[in-house]
């Protein structure tokens, strides 16, 4: 493979270029979304009954979602967002397990370091691995959490006040993976220090 043969400085840089690339096409969709969710063409009109406002991407009542509209706006929105969040999220889970051995000496190839990380998740002790899988975990909630939220930002998931929740959990995940990011990098870089030995 291609891969094995770069050195981990280089890998780690095209694993980063990755995540860069594919967090444009996220930021440009959620840039829209704003825009036609507080910015955009809209106005309000009044029934006798409710006043509603009616913009680009659907009909919302006191702020939430009543008639959303799948407009070829909408669903070139959505296509970006989930087109681009599988690399999103394999190159930053890539690039989080690469991280810590890009100054450790010995591990110049990356498939070495493949290899070593492969054994860390095998061979680590239970405390590791579940450090591992929980890392693993939380970092693809906080994109589904994402994801659902996005989804509920266009209308097209009618959340209503579970919007704000997700928002939320959202963030607690960041948190929560960021933590547990930083435990992981720490221990592969001491299980590296130790297979050097």
């Amino acid at each position: 493979m291609v891969w094995r043969d770069l050195d981990t400085r280089s890998a780690l840089k095209r694993l980063q270029i990755l995540v860069i690339l594919s967090s444009v096409p996220l930021f440009v969709a959620i840039t829209f979304t704003i825009y036609f969710n507080f910015l955009g063409y809209s106005f309000n009109f009044f029934t006798g009954y409710a006043l509603f406002e009616y913009s680009s991407l659907g009909i919302k009542w006191g702020g939430e979602w009543v008639i959303p509209v799948f407009t070829g706006t909408t669903v070139f929105l959505v296509a970006l967002f989930f087109i681009s969040l599988p690399f999103a999220v394999i190159g930053s889970l890539a690039a989080a397990f690469t991280h810590p051995f890009k100054d450790v000496k010995g591990f110049e190839k990356f498939g070495k370091v493949s290899d070593v990380v492969k054994s860390f998740i095998v061979r680590g002790s239970k405390r590791e691995r579940l450090h591992v899988a929980a890392f693993t975990l939380i970092w693809i909630l906080m994109f589904l959490f994402f994801s659902l939220f996005f989804l509920g930002w266009l209308g097209i998931l009618v959340l209503n006040k579970g919007l704000a929740f997700l928002g939320l959990l959202w963030t607690i995940n960041i948190l929560v993976a960021l933590y547990f990011r930083g435990r992981v990098e720490r221990r592969l870089k001491n299980y590296a220090e130790t297979v050097q030995i």
